[in-house]
């Protein structure tokens, strides 16, 4: 009988802890979200959580070279802008949106690492649609209209806002509440208390943090092994990538539409890089069929009148720019004036390229050499510059061109 009296109160008092039990889950697990956004909003890490309680001193310290798509893509969120840099990371690193040059222009570098023509239009639709854009520059790489790859995987793009797929309401949870965003919202703190500045600007420029090993390591074990990983797939396959055209030709039709100004460029590389090309026997070393690609596109869509005409710049080339010598063997860290590696031109090119571009006024008379002009008629002689400018290279840069023959192999065996 005793037993029987005892179960109901029994039961009731299990009944009661799980109550408790549950209620401090909850509890717990409620404060901790409250935490995660209450830091994510306030510090904002990667600019896509704006609110009227963001702190703006931690501006100069988000880690957004660790998610690029949702840095730069907040940037959009964050703030207004009227000119957007779009491209790979030689954009990335060349255009600085805080020149003077700009004259009072609200510019964000919203350039991606890695970024394809796909991003680029992606990054496009995404700034248009929130923005009031009066002008976009944007870099077209060489290679990347024979890159099968559209999207690079594992870059982080499905994650951002970008990206059309997944949840979109679970994406703006993750983005408040999520582990990883907590994660950069510390880090960020720690960054601030160390007041160690981050990668980039509040203008999305990747000014910092550059690699600093010396250019001529950086060539050896880094462009050597793109220039050959280029080589080998192109060997394989130099086919034109239809969804490339296509974003190229949407990007073109999207600024026509909308009344932007679109300056396209071909930003250059290190003759030393480009060297590789040619001395390993690329199918295309000038890249002929890119740049007649990119020409019939830009003419196509000029000619339907719907917009502002198109412009196209090559600085792709061995100009003297583009040649400058490799830093001395027994002096490896002497800075270079304008290169930060074989593929990233300095913002010291880039404000040359700019100039160019834009009609700004030129430092040096001789900057008005730096870069021309392409359209369809063009390429042929353009292609016989490019030759010449390689026999140019090997006669004034002996050394250096030697350098790039008995060095170009030897990343893979270190």
């Amino acid at each position: 009988m005793s037993k029987r009296r005892h179960k109901p109160r029994d039961y009731r008092s299990a009944r009661n802890a799980a109550r408790r039990h549950a209620l401090g889950l909850g509890g717990t697990f409620g404060f901790l979200m409250l935490l995660f956004v209450t830091l994510s909003t306030h510090i904002n890490p990667l600019w896509l959580t704006p609110t009227a309680w963001t702190d703006s001193s931690y501006a100069d310290y988000k880690p957004v070279h660790k998610f690029p798509r949702n840095g730069k893509t907040g940037l959009i969120r964050s703030f207004d802008w009227d000119t957007v840099l779009l491209g790979s990371s030689r954009v990335d690193i060349a255009f600085d949106p805080l020149l003077p040059e700009w004259d009072g222009k609200r510019v964000a570098n919203l350039a991606l690492r890695g970024g394809t023509l796909n991003e680029h239009l992606a990054m496009l639709e995404y700034a248009s649609e929130n923005e009031q854009l009066e002008l976009a520059i944007i870099g077209v790489d060489l290679t990347d209209l024979t890159n099968p790859v559209t999207i690079p995987p594992g870059a982080g793009f499905e994650e951002s806002p970008l990206s059309d797929t997944g949840d979109a309401f679970e994406k703006e949870l993750r983005y408040r509440c999520g582990y990883s965003f907590f994660e950069m919202s510390v880090k960020t703190l720690n960054y601030k208390i160390r007041d160690r500045l981050s990668a980039y600007t509040p203008e999305g420029h990747w000014l910092r943090q550059l690699d600093k090993r010396p250019l001529r390591a950086v060539l050896q074990y880094v462009s050597f092994m793109w220039s050959d990983r280029y080589i080998t797939q192109r060997k394989k396959s130099i086919e034109i990538n239809p969804a490339k055209v296509e974003a190229l030709r949407s990007i073109i039709q999207l600024c026509q539409k909308k009344n932007i100004r679109l300056i396209l460029c071909i930003p250059p590389n290190h003759a030393a890089f480009l060297s590789v090309f040619r001395l390993k026997h690329d199918p295309d070393p000038g890249f002929r069929i890119d740049r007649e690609v990119i020409c019939q596109v830009v003419a196509e869509e000029n000619a339907k009148g719907s917009g502002a005409p198109v412009e196209l710049w090559d600085f792709n080339d061995f100009h003297p720019y583009n040649c400058e010598a490799l830093p001395p063997i027994d002096d490896p860290r002497k800075p270079s004036e304008y290169w930060a590696d074989g593929t990233h031109a300095l913002p010291s090119l880039g404000k040359i390229m700019l100039a160019r571009m834009l009609d700004w006024p030129l430092e040096d008379p001789a900057h008005a050499s730096y870069g021309r002009k392409l359209e369809s008629g063009d390429v042929e002689a353009r292609l016989d510059e490019i030759t010449a400018g390689y026999e140019r290279y090997q006669n004034d840069h002996p050394d250096d061109h030697q350098w790039v023959i008995d060095h170009m192999d030897l990343w893979e065996k270190n």
